[in-house]
Parts: C-alpha cells; sequence; structure tokens
C-alpha cells in the first residue's frame, strides 16, 4: 500500500522508532535473560543487580549489529579471542564480543551517540580496567592490580592492547606490539641496559641482539600482578635466577651468603639484572666488587677478580672447601 498522507508518513516513522526502541530487538525473554550491571563511582568496580549500559534500558543487540556500522573492525575483530565468546549459549549475553565491553548497544544503535555507549573515553583509568576484569579475573584481581606500580601509573589495558586486534609477530594477547617494545616505549633507561657489553639476551633493538633475542620481559616480570616495585614474577629474586641458572643455587655445604636461601635472596648484591659494562653482568670489575663486602681483605692484591686468580673458583658455593676456592 502507498501512503500518501502526512499521517501515514508520521505512522511509518513511529513504527520504525518502535522497531528501533530497546526491547523490540529481544522477546520477553531474552529481556528478562538480560545481566544487570552498573558501574559504581565511589567503589569502582561492577556489581550485580544493576544495569550494565550506558543508557538506561538499553538492550543487548548482538556484535553483528554493531559490525554493520563498524565494518572497519570486522576482520580483524572476527579473529581474536574476543570474538571466540560469540554466539555461545554458556555466556551469557554481556560477557559477548562488542558488548562484553561497551555495554547494551541497543540504546546507542538508537541515539548514534557516543554517549549512549561505553566508549573507553574516561579520564580514570580504573573504570576501563575494571571492565576489562569482568573477564579477566583469572589473569588479576582488582586487588593485585592496585598493588602494582602499573596501576599507580594510571596505566590503562589498552595502553598495551588492543580489544580489537593483535599487532605483534605472534598475534596472541591482543598486544599493540611485540612485548619488549612495548616495555621500552616507557623504560627507556632499561632499555639502555640491554644494550651494555654484558646483558640478558633481550632485544631491544636489532643492534643489541641481531638474532632476535631468547627472552622478554615477561620472563622475570609479570605486568599485571606482580611482587614488588618491580613487579617480579616469583617473590624472591634468587628463586626468579635460579629458574635458568639452576647450576648456580646448589645446595652447597658452603653457600655464598646472597645465594644461601637461609641467610641471603639476593644476586642483585653482585650482579645487575637487565645489563652491566662487566663480564658476568657484575655490578663492579674486579676486585672491587669482592670489597664491599670483604672490606678486611683489600690486603689480597688480586691483579684481576678474586675468582680467575686461582683463589676463589666457586663464588657460589662449594661442597669441599669453606673458602669458595674449589
Amino acid at each position: 500500500m502507498k501512503l500518501t498522507t502526512v499521517g501515514g508518513a508520521l505512522a511509518v516513522t513511529a513504527l520504525a522508532f518502535v522497531l528501533l526502541m530497546p526491547g523490540a530487538l529481544f522477546s520477553q525473554e531474552e529481556e528478562d535473560q538480560q545481566p544487570l550491571l552498573e558501574w559504581h563511582g565511589e567503589s569502582p568496580h561492577w556489581e550485580p543487580g544493576q544495569e550494565f549500559s550506558a543508557v538506561k534500558g538499553s538492550t543487548w543487540i548482538g556484535s553483528r549489529e554493531c559490525l554493520y556500522c563498524h565494518e572497519e573492525l570486522k576482520m580483524d575483530f572476527l579473529a581474536t579471542a574476543h570474538a571466540r565468546s560469540l554466539h555461545k549459549a554458556e555466556i551469557s549475553l554481556d560477557r559477548q564480543g562488542c558488548e562484553a565491553c561497551h555495554g547494551a548497544g541497543g540504546g546507542h544503535q538508537m541515539l548514534r551517540s557516543r554517549g549512549a555507549i561505553f566508549a573507553f573515553d574516561w579520564e580514570d583509568s580504573s573504570h576501563e580496567n575494571n571492565i576489562c576484569l569482568r573477564c579477566h579475573e583469572w589473569l588479576t584481581t582488582n586487588r593485585e592490580w592496585e598493588r602494582t606500580s602499573h596501576a599507580r601509573a594510571s596505566l590503562r589495558c589498552s595502553d598495551c592492547h588492543d580489544p580489537h586486534q593483535s599487532h605483534d609477530s605472534g598475534m596472541r594477547h591482543l598486544l599493540l606490539a611485540d612485548v619488549n617494545e612495548l616495555c621500552i616505549s616507557c623504560h627507556q633507561v632499561t632499555a639502555d641496559d640491554f644494550r651494555n657489553f654484558s646483558h640478558h639476551p633481550v632485544q631491544v633493538d636489532s643492534a643489541n641482539e641481531p638474532d632476535g633475542g631468547v627472552m622478554n620481559c615477561t620472563d622475570c616480570h609479570e605486568v599485571h600482578a606482580g611482587h614488588g616495585p618491580a613487579m617480579l614474577a616469583e617473590r624472591k629474586v634468587r628463586n626468579l635466577c635460579l629458574t635458568c641458572h639452576m647450576d648456580k643455587g646448589g645446595p652447597f655445604k658452603f653457600a655464598h651468603m646472597s645465594v644461601d636461601d637461609a641467610l641471603g635472596d639476593s644476586c642483585l648484591n653482585c650482579h645487575s639484572s637487565h645489563g652491566s659494562s662487566n663480564p658476568g653482568l657484575t655490578l663492579m670489575d674486579g676486585r672491587s666488587l669482592c670489597l664491599q663486602c670483604h672490606t678486611d681483605r683489600s690486603e689480597h692484591n688480586a691483579p684481576t677478580t678474586c675468582w680467575t686468580t686461582g683463589c676463589h673458583h666457586a663464588m657460589h658455593g662449594s661442597n669441599n672447601d669453606p673458602f669458595l676456592r674449589f
């Protein structure tokens, strides 16, 4: 039927509006299943029982509806782990695809407004991070994250991750770049340490490790919930080093104090963790390193180092000699 009157046009407009109204895209049964969550400004976390949407009453429309407009994201997004949640009956609607992060999309679809969706443009980084933690609580808890130096620096998940695609060579973890490249983009001083003569095999550029290196920053650092200011993957520095340097850990009958778990805990008493201008990543060259602790032995005028002059070869520990000579 052809409508020619103003009243008919208004009727068609009204019908179109009703079809776009929140709720029109879902049956009553589907609406009843919609989870209700809301952001609490005073205590930043999501709580059950309230609405997870930027517009009150907005409904879940599904990622397919989102990708009709945001087609530039489609191919990259569908290749991500985030897209694996789509159309799975065992996963609730608020944890599927686009709406798992941006909230119910019905209001945004109707109003075409950034204000009708969670657009991740908050000044407070905790808003964004807590949305990510709704699904990634297995990685770190809110409390663990808030103790980290990254959280205190107001880092956002999106400072390292792109929720829509992976940019790193391994195409894993939705990273904006390879992991070491991401770390040194902030930690420039540490990057310079890796350019020293002696360094752990972490590539920061093609010159310091032409073959690519065999270590990543994340081998030693837990970037989401690490221990202490350096966000280490282990509580004890010694245990972290021994994951690779097992031969240096003993147990020894006569152990150097820094190596003995009962007496000391830090390989960093003698070694730099990233790089050094001295062999073996040592903090100082020659006998000066030993004299930092053994001040009463300054009369021993070793020409090079205490461990290469035929004396203290077993500097980490010995089962034969209390003076660590062999």
